[in-house]
């Protein structure tokens, strides 16, 4: 059986914190650091090369350094393409935390249109005091340079009536597919609504067709044997397209319903792959359980 590796793809920029502790912390084979075009071997800052030589020193890690003009978004996007291309079969993670603006864009862009998987890694001050985190004085930079206007890629996720479905399982613990469908019946969805079918194996043939199978297929569910009966449970990728893409009012007013507190929301979907759930909640009546994810660093 063939092994695949993790491999994760980085544009360098000044950092090495948010760098070097994902490399370790999602358990990465292998690296590709992109490199602005000249700043090798000369312009590297003293303490990118000593990351760079404990990188390298590190026996389990291969290292890869390659160059591209960052701050160019074609340049930058086809620096980390092809670093996937390159890197077909393994399991490829694109860290977008670090390097130029221009370079997180374009990470993003080539995680869409390529087999990787993106992530970003928050900033911390650790154990720096208050007076050594400064507001500069004077803007950053004094002028601004020539407009790039980026290309949008559509992101194709759910359907509406889909959504419909992730939300009503969202405040649910599983649900038998006669449920949803008695669901689909009261809320008038149209794979129900507009059809004629009306015995009980065309309805469950339609909710496989039109709900399950692609829910199941883009890992939004996952379907359980119970006795004799087949519950669907909402995953954690259910969730975090309830919080990514557009919702109808029903769908929204569906997710608030779900559970009504933080502390809920993080005790029901706290575990799993995802390690951690950070909310930003406002008032209580208000909450809307919209979440950021960070990776488990846990044992697959």
């Amino acid at each position: 059986m063939e092994v695949t590796d993790r491999v994760h793809i980085v544009a360098q920029g000044w950092e090495t914190a948010r760098v070097v502790e994902p490399i370790y912390d999602l358990k990465a084979d292998k690296v590709v650091m992109l490199f602005r075009e000249g700043v090798l071997p000369d312009d590297v800052p003293d303490f990118e090369r000593e990351m760079l030589d404990d990188l390298e020193a590190t026996e389990r890690l291969g290292i890869e350094i390659r160059e591209a003009d960052l701050y160019d978004l074609d340049s930058a996007v086809q620096a980390f393409s092809q670093a996937v291309k390159d890197h077909e079969g393994d399991d490829v993670y694109i860290n977008v935390s670090t390097g130029s603006q221009i370079a997180s864009i374009a990470g993003m862009m080539a995680a869409q249109t390529a087999d990787a998987t993106p992530f970003y890694v928050r900033s911390r001050t650790a154990d720096l005091d208050a007076a050594e985190v400064r507001t500069p004085d004077e803007p950053v930079f004094p002028a601004a340079g020539e407009i790039t206007e980026l290309p949008v890629f559509g992101l194709r996720g759910p359907s509406p009536e889909q959504l419909r479905m992730l939300a009503y399982l969202y405040g649910e613990d599983g649900a038998t597919k006669k449920k949803l469908i008695e669901f689909a019946q009261a809320e008038a969805l149209p794979f129900i609504a507009d059809t004629e079918a009306n015995s009980d194996e065309g309805l469950y043939r339609l909710l496989e067709s039109h709900i399950i199978d692609p829910l199941t297929d883009g890992g939004y569910v996952r379907v359980e044997k119970a006795g004799r009966k087949k519950e669907v449970y909402l995953e954690q990728r259910g969730v975090d397209a309830l919080a990514a893409f557009p919702l109808e009012t029903e769908t929204v007013e569906a997710v608030a319903s779900g559970t009504d507190t933080p502390e809920k929301f993080i005790d029901k979907w706290g575990g799993g792959r995802y390690e951690r759930i950070s909310v930003n909640p406002q008032e209580k009546e208000a909450w809307h359980p919209f979440a950021d994810s960070l990776y488990d660093s846990g044992d697959e």
